[in-house]
């Protein structure tokens, strides 16, 4: 069954993150043009892509961050990283994007008064991570899915991918 790579717009970008030599940015497209199928705004949700730091607090904000907004307070629910192909392997680059990821989540926590779990994901090139920060945890934990911490690749494990974007929605949704 297809879900998200079975319309055109996200397979084109796919192939473009698979292609020699691709940059960040076919990745961001990718998420620009699969993000809007799961965090619909008819659910109240908004879909903000990053441009620049935050001045003076941290180095990068996450690529992406999902809003949901209830009775006019727009909360920050899922944020989400990406690396450019090539590095998929490397335990390092993952480890480097996560912790970058964690001390913007940690901000946004402080900011929103630490009320909710955060949900994140960390994508290099075709693979993706999935996280969640709790209330009073300083460090991220891997989401339970299917296979816990595993990286998924977009096509090949595409039903794993669409259902846990399909429970953040649920979760993030109140």
């Amino acid at each position: 069954m297809a879900y998200y790579m079975g319309k055109p717009i996200p397979k084109f970008y796919y192939d473009r993150i698979k292609a020699a030599g691709s940059f960040e940015t076919e990745l961001d497209n990718f998420w620009n043009n699969t993000l809007p199928h799961y965090f619909t705004q008819d659910k109240l949700y908004g879909i903000e892509q990053e441009q620049r730091p935050l001045e003076g607090v941290v180095k990068q904000r996450a690529d992406f961050n999902i809003r949901y907004v209830k009775n006019g307070d727009p909360k920050k629910v899922v944020l989400m990283e990406d690396k450019k192909r090539g590095h998929e392997t490397q335990s390092s680059k993952w480890s480097e994007a996560l912790e970058q990821l964690t001390n913007y989540m940690k901000l946004v926590r402080s900011e929103q008064g630490g009320k909710e779990a955060l949900y994140s994901a960390v994508t290099i090139g075709t693979y993706v991570r999935f996280y969640y920060f709790m209330l009073g945890e300083q460090t991220m934990q891997d989401y339970p899915s299917p296979v816990t911490g595993k990286a998924y690749e977009l096509k090949t494990d595409e039903e794993n991918v669409h259902k846990i974007l399909n429970e953040l929605v649920a979760k993030t949704s109140c």
